[in-house]
């Protein structure tokens, strides 16, 4: 899952970028989470981890190349690309580590090959760092705060106005229910970009930890979770993908 944020105060641009990104996704089978913002400031507001930045440079109140410095100060790793009318400012992006820059309106063969070049940066920098499977999160049980792992999360339950996390231990195959509150909402924004997909209003699964599909359910081992007619299409299709990068036979088709 490639986490991807596009910081733009011009709308048109936003919806540009995402265009690029939705086809580049597609036709290189990739999942991705994509969010936008339309300054720099919302974007410190509601700051999360990204991949990739698409910042664009010329920006009320605080610049691109501004933001930037900010988002250096806290991680070092975050592929950074610049999109701009301001051609003579944009080689001031190498001194923020800037992977390049692409000038406005974004063309899809510079779309396309500074993508390429920004996935092999993530990838170099996943590979270093063993994110995957080192990312974990502090869930609170009870007067406990555990340190859990996401690939040890098989699934997410929401019940009433608490979330139910299913988790395996990976050395030992014993299982548990940690009981937050929280909405369904607050889970998918903390575990899309870890390979979490919705199979129904109430259910959130690590699509790692899917063992089968039927027309109706997903199998998590040997436990049996709905797939809502709202989110049918989206799971499959992400399902289906998931198979795909992996050049595993895909039961859906």
């Amino acid at each position: 899952m490639i986490r991807i944020g596009i910081v733009d105060d011009d709308k048109d641009s936003r919806v540009l970028l995402k265009s690029l990104v939705s086809e580049y996704a597609s036709g290189k089978t990739i999942e991705y989470m994509l969010a936008e913002y339309e300054s720099a400031i919302s974007y410190l507001e509601g700051a999360r981890s990204f991949d990739i930045l698409f910042l664009d440079i010329d920006m009320p109140n605080m610049s691109g190349m501004e933001l930037a410095e900010k988002v250096r100060e806290k991680d070092k790793e975050v592929v950074i690309i610049f999109c701009t009318n301001l051609q003579q400012f944009a080689l001031n992006g190498y001194s923020v580590g800037a992977l390049g820059f692409m000038v406005k309106p974004v063309q899809t063969y510079s779309f396309d090959l500074n993508m390429e070049r920004a996935l092999s940066a993530v990838k170099a920098a996943k590979s270093r760092n063993n994110e995957e499977a080192d990312t974990k999160f502090v869930l609170k049980d009870g007067t406990i705060s555990r340190l859990i792992s996401a690939s040890d999360i098989d699934y997410v339950e929401v019940r009433q106005h608490y979330l139910l996390y299913n988790v395996r231990n990976s050395t030992t195959g014993a299982r548990m229910v940690i009981k937050n509150r929280g909405t369904m909402q607050d889970a998918v924004e903390v575990l899309t970009p870890y390979g979490f997909v919705r199979c129904s209003s109430s259910f959130l699964v690590n699509i790692k930890s899917v063992t089968a599909v039927s027309r109706m359910n997903v199998y998590i081992g040997e436990e049996l979770l709905p797939i809502g007619r709202t989110f049918k299409e989206s799971f499959m299709d992400t399902f289906s993908r998931y198979l795909a990068k992996r050049g595993w036979e895909d039961p859906c088709q």
